[in-house]
């Protein structure tokens, strides 16, 4: 267990590619163990409640940061909540297919994925897979025909 090294590896040539552009990419929350999501996920239904809990957090053994291929990005200045309003957004979303990544939880798709929109949450797949996701907002339960 732990962070996929093809994903890092891509990830950190995104990142080289797009700060060459002048974009900053900042990955954290990447790879997270059953434990330390366990935690998580109980802090946030302490304070939120499950059911709100529910659509924004996964529960211990399903969330998609224990496998080592999903990751959560920000900038030097900005939180969760303001990074879709950034440049370094708009070139993930125009570029991140390139390198393996997709948007993982687009808007208005809520229904389909069951998590509310997360502009910085971005899932490894592959670029033979990938390249499918330019330019739309296609989810990855539509890709596969779930």
């Amino acid at each position: 267990p732990g962070e996929s090294k093809e994903a890092r590896t891509a990830f950190e040539n995104m990142k080289a590619d797009a700060a060459a552009e002048g974009i900053y990419l900042n990955a954290f929350s990447t790879y997270r163990s059953y434990w330390s999501q366990n935690t998580l996920y109980n802090n946030y239904v302490a304070n939120y409640g499950q059911d709100p809990t529910d659509t924004f957090s996964a529960k211990a053994g399903f969330s998609e940061h224990q496998t080592g291929l999903a990751m959560d990005l920000t900038t030097s200045s900005t939180t969760l909540g303001t990074f879709e309003s950034t440049k370094e957004f708009k070139w993930m979303k125009e570029n991140c297919y390139k390198y393996g990544f997709i948007l993982r939880y687009p808007e208005g798709k809520e229904w389909i994925t069951g998590y509310m929109h997360e502009s910085w949450h971005f899932r490894y797949i592959g670029t033979e897979h990938s390249k499918n996701f330019e330019n739309n907002d296609l989810t990855l339960e539509e890709y596969l025909g779930i």
